[in-house]
């Protein structure tokens, strides 16, 4: 049986594996290299310029490239787990990506799920996967700070000051 080569394998070289495409086709490779905290405005910038040059006729993928979450998180749901990273697998996570450095705490959470299935080192891909976990927690803890999540407590004292619930 003949095992798919990794894309980065056909390259020779993992720096050169969409060096035919241009210097903004790197940003392919982003998704299962750099950490949820190591996304900085560069990393970013790649990402979206990625999103510009993509293009489907197909809907949800018009949608996914267009930053619809629940778009990008159908379309890597149903995609097939590859034996090894090929180019329809990397264009697939960064779309999803594209949703999660959006802000979207679905597709951070859908990302760090399928990382966990990729042909990736082990090591790496438990250290990515886990990058967007805590992604999602330091998010969710900072909207905690400016008032977006409310605890429990808090919102039964609410009712209780409207003379609502138990005492």
């Amino acid at each position: 049986m003949k095992r798919m080569k990794n894309i980065d394998e056909r390259a020779g070289d993992a720096a050169g594996a969409y060096a035919h495409c241009g210097p903004w086709a790197e940003g392919l490779r982003l998704w299962r290299t750099v950490p949820a905290d190591r996304f900085g405005p560069t990393e970013r910038a790649v990402v979206a310029e990625c999103m510009r040059r993509m293009s489907s006729t197909i809907e949800v993928w018009q949608a996914a490239i267009g930053g619809d979450a629940p778009s990008a998180i159908r379309l890597a749901l149903r995609m097939e787990r590859p034996l090894a990273i090929t180019p329809a697998s990397d264009v697939t996570m960064t779309v999803l990506l594209n949703a999660a450095l959006a802000g979207s705490a679905g597709a951070a959470l859908v990302l760090s799920h399928m990382l966990r299935q990729m042909p990736l080192d082990a090591v790496n891909r438990r250290r990515l996967a886990t990058s967007w976990l805590a992604q999602n927690i330091r998010r969710a803890f900072s909207e905690r700070g400016r008032g977006g999540i409310r605890r429990r407590r808090d919102r039964s004292a609410a009712g209780n000051a409207q003379g609502e619930g138990k005492p």
